[in-house]
């Protein structure tokens, strides 16, 4: 432990981590505390401690994602649409170098009607804030000239936001599924391919 460092911080950053591994790889309704307990070698109690019920692990690995998120996007503010497409696909590419893992939009949109109300609120928020964001690309991409499409951008963020998440899953079968679609996308938006 680093000198001036929170056990308890610690554990429960420990606990946000391992339960993070499990949600890409299972999904949240596929895993329980005894898997982090396990890993993280303390008894139940210690992850009871920092999240009393599981839904307050699920809201707060959300609200990390969306903290995460909103960094990622300020980090590329500066940047033309077509570098912050790029971009956009290297968070897909770097989900799948994890294990073939799915992005948290992927697995949250999937159970999210099993998810608890606390959690799908948090959930649909994040999702909808990455949706957007793909919209805002698209949006000032057509805008500038860099980019042209059959469409709305609003259509055409969505179409990107949800080929990417499907592209996700499907590269956990099918190992050129994520390169074909960054290919046909950058086609349907007229930039150069890579």
């Amino acid at each position: 432990m680093t000198q001036g460092s929170d056990p308890k911080t610690d554990t429960r950053k420990r606990i946000l981590d391992i339960a993070e591994q499990l949600l890409l790889s299972r999904g949240f309704n596929a895993f329980s505390y005894q898997h982090i307990s396990s890993e993280l070698g303390v008894r139940n109690a210690a992850i009871h401690y920092h999240f009393p019920k599981k839904s307050d692990l699920g809201v707060a690995l959300i609200q990390r994602y969306r903290r995460r998120f909103q960094r990622f996007i300020d980090q590329q503010a500066a940047l033309d649409p077509g570098a912050q497409l790029e971009a956009y696909f290297g968070l897909s590419d770097s989900y799948y170098r994890q294990h073939r893992q799915i992005c948290p939009s992927g697995i949250l949109s999937t159970e999210f009607l099993t998810l608890p109300e606390e959690m799908q609120r948090e959930a649909a928020a994040f999702i909808d804030e990455m949706r957007l964001w793909a919209v805002d690309i698209t949006r000032r991409g057509a805008a500038c000239g860099q980019m042209r499409y059959a469409g709305t951008p609003e259509a055409i963020g969505m179409m990107l936001f949800s080929a990417l998440q499907g592209a996700l899953q499907l590269a956990r079968i099918d190992d050129g599924a994520l390169d074909t679609i960054k290919r046909q996308v950058r086609a349907v938006l007229g930039l150069p391919g890579h």
